[in-house]
């Protein structure tokens, strides 16, 4: 089955692969061949990344927030980002922006609502990365 991953900045990935895993709103739901369809909306608050397999080797990627549709010969992702192992990722600057954006969610008031999302953003964003880059680390 084909998984593509597409973002804002345009396609990231576009593969055929033996499975895939996925962070959804209700947990997690994995996609064989021959699937039946469904939409469903990609996990907000990331914590979990989507699998997938190839020659029964799996790969990891961190996920943002989006929607996925399930075909039976394909599962297509919209996310607002992702990030792999082979992403370049500057781990310092990462880490800085995690810390200044837990900083700045200290400082919002409750009638900074988007403020507060947008930082939120940020973290998990940076999460991401941060858990991605030192994931391959301990790999090597």
């Amino acid at each position: 089955m084909k998984l593509e991953i597409v973002t804002p900045e345009g396609e990231y990935f576009n593969a055929e692969v033996e499975t895939v895993e996925l962070p959804v709103t209700d947990g997690h739901i994995g996609a064989l061949e021959n699937h039946a369809p469904l939409v469903t909306m990609i996990k907000e608050d990331w914590d979990d990344d989507l699998i997938y397999t190839i020659n029964k080797e799996t790969t990891e990627l961190a996920l943002g927030p989006g929607f996925v549709e399930i075909c039976p010969h394909k599962v297509s992702v919209l996310t607002d980002w992702v990030y792999s192992e082979n992403d370049d990722i500057d781990l310092d600057a990462a880490e800085d922006a995690l810390k200044r954006a837990k900083e700045a969610l200290e400082n919002v008031t409750e009638d900074d609502i988007q403020v507060a999302k947008d930082l939120e953003e940020v973290i998990a964003k940076s999460m991401a990365q941060i858990t991605v880059k030192t994931r391959s680390k301990s790999k090597n």
